[in-house]
């Protein structure tokens, strides 16, 4: 049979090759977590590992755990092949799927399926890609794979990158029906703003916007990156001066790229003012000219961990919506 390619932008997840600074722990109840256990939603935490500021955390695939990097910025859940096939999962090698990194390096991978739980919840079948292993450093070889947008959309889980927790519908919720689960949808008490998101045209990949200097910005939301990214294409359109930086980022391809850096004043996100957002500044071309918004213009960058965890972020992405603040 004839091999079948699809070309896809899989996942964008960038880190950052600097040592990272300790935060402490915010670990405390608040009213968004009383908030979601009314509406019969369970949580599940996640955990970071040395170095990272990301969330990852452990699932189950066909029964077996394995430890998953939370990764907005990919539209497939992806496992390491080996790992996969201990989990006793068969490629359909007769699928093929191209993904590219943030640098636009393509990746091939294969298609399997199995059963993916979380929580009390199982989906299955579900279709994982399976990346080949490989021996280069990249944004998620820590990880045994990440999970994706796919998995948060249909799981219906709420990400809160304050609290570190995975929120999941219990049997109690109103939105997990006989047929299967369906999308929260807006809720009050969830943040101090609520920002409506939108698709990059026909991928998955969500948008945030906000207004810098009376110009509207957009940016893909990404869990599974490190630092927030703004294309140099961008920058030089605004005449956002940049400094020099000694950091590097690393995709989730192993392609590194260095940075310079910049500080925008004053981004409106809906009500909510940004009086100071620092960013890593790089050509993002590939990404650019994938991603585009509601006016077909490319996007100016990655909002990335930083952001979102400043921000006290809880990320639905099957209803399409950004909390921030407590």
């Amino acid at each position: 049979m004839r091999s079948l390619q699809r070309l896809i932008l899989s996942a964008l997840a960038v880190s950052v090759l600097t040592q990272c600074a300790t935060r402490p722990d915010l670990r405390t109840n608040t009213a968004r977590e009383s908030r979601l256990a009314s509406l019969g939603y369970e949580p599940l935490r996640l955990t970071k590992t040395a170095g990272d500021s990301r969330y990852s955390g452990y699932f189950q695939v066909n029964g077996k755990d394995v430890h998953l990097l939370i990764d907005s910025g990919a539209n497939s859940t992806d496992l390491n092949y080996d790992v996969a096939r201990a989990c006793g999962i068969t490629p359909e090698k007769s699928v093929k799927v191209v993904s590219r990194g943030a640098l636009g390096r393509p990746v091939a991978s294969w298609v399997g399926l199995g059963a993916l739980g979380a929580g009390s919840v199982t989906a299955t079948p579900f279709p994982f890609m399976l990346a080949p292993s490989s021996r280069r450093h990249t944004a998620t070889s820590r990880y045994d794979g990440q999970l994706g947008i796919d998995a948060l959309n249909g799981l219906a889980s709420l990400v809160d990158l304050r609290m570190g927790t995975l929120w999941i519908p219990g049997p109690r919720a109103g939105n997990t029906q006989r047929e299967g689960i369906t999308a929260l949808g807006r809720q009050d008490g969830l943040g101090l703003h609520s920002l409506p998101l939108e698709p990059a045209g026909r991928l998955p990949h969500l948008l945030v916007e906000c207004r810098y200097e009376d110009r509207r910005l957009t940016w893909v939301v990404d869990t599974g990156a490190e630092v927030t990214v703004m294309a140099s294409e961008s920058a030089s359109r605004l005449s956002i001066p940049t400094v020099e930086s000694r950091s590097k980022i690393i995709d989730a391809s192993g392609d590194r790229a260095s940075v310079r850096s910049a500080v925008l004043h004053n981004l409106l996100f809906g009500q909510l003012l940004v009086h100071e957002l620092q960013v890593a500044v790089t050509p993002l071309g590939p990404i650019r000219q994938t991603f585009r918004d509601r006016s077909g213009r490319p996007v100016d960058g990655i909002i990335g961990m930083d952001f979102l965890e400043e921000s006290s972020a809880l990320l639905d992405a099957a209803s399409q919506m950004l909390y921030l603040g407590e």
